[in-house]
């Protein structure tokens, strides 16, 4: 019930502040309804209103296998059926030229959700690394709302840590090949502390020095990790 909150409570952040609310606000909203909760005593009349609210709806969640989560441009599709083979539980699309890039939360029931992106490349070589890129928080505290990366300096890059031939599972539909680049669960941690409303890049990075970059827009991807946290149906 604690994850269907989460979710809950991360998605609704998500609509205010694409609705224009001011997120110190925000916050200051949630640290008054902490208080008061942590105030009130758990026998009280409120608390059991409350308490059978969230398990009613708690219910209707726990039963819902597919979500998705929509975005100012682009959205999350959240999926946490069970798989023998490696699926999609949180992923975003775009492309970079004619190439499809599929980007998220890749597991199956035997294995930890990682973080990855793939790819079929168009006609091209392949790359030699692949790069994270987003807003880091620890020095640049506010959202950078601009449809593109703030400077060079306020920027936080997390390399893939490998590279396997991708699941045909997980591939664009009509693809018969791709590349898995996998990144540490920190690049997820940080991904989840973005504004909604912010982009961040993948970069593929080629020999010869060149860069190819596609973007995806932050969005709901925490209320979607919060989602997959309910455990699979």
């Amino acid at each position: 019930m604690t994850a269907a909150l989460n979710a809950s409570t991360w998605q609704a952040r998500g609509a205010a502040l694409r609705a224009g609310a001011d997120p110190r606000q925000l916050s200051e909203t949630a640290a008054r309804a902490r208080a008061r909760a942590a105030a009130a005593a758990c026998d009280s009349a409120d608390m059991k209103t409350v308490s059978g609210r969230v398990k009613t709806a708690f219910a209707g969640w726990s039963r819902t296998a597919r979500m998705n989560f929509p975005g100012d441009r682009a959205g999350w599709s959240a999926d946490r059926a069970a798989y023998s083979r490696p699926t999609w539980r949180l992923m975003q699309g775009t492309a970079v030229g004619a190439s499809p890039v599929r980007f998220g939360l890749v597991g199956a029931m035997d294995r930890a959700d990682q973080l990855t992106a793939v790819v079929s490349w168009q006609g091209r070589s392949r790359p030699t690394g692949v790069r994270l890129v987003m807003r880091d928080t620890t020095v640049a505290p506010r959202p950078w709302l601009a449809r593109e990366l703030p400077p060079a300096a306020q920027r936080r890059v997390f390399w893939a840590s490998g590279v396997t031939t991708a699941d045909p599972g997980l591939l664009v539909q009509g693809r018969t090949a791709g590349q898995a680049w996998r990144f540490p669960l920190a690049a997820a941690d940080a991904l989840s502390g973005l504004d909604p409303r912010e982009v961040f890049t993948v970069e593929f990075v080629f020999r010869d020095g060149s860069v190819a970059r596609t973007v995806f827009e932050a969005g709901d991807f925490a209320a979607g990790r919060a989602f997959l946290a309910m455990g699979q149906t």
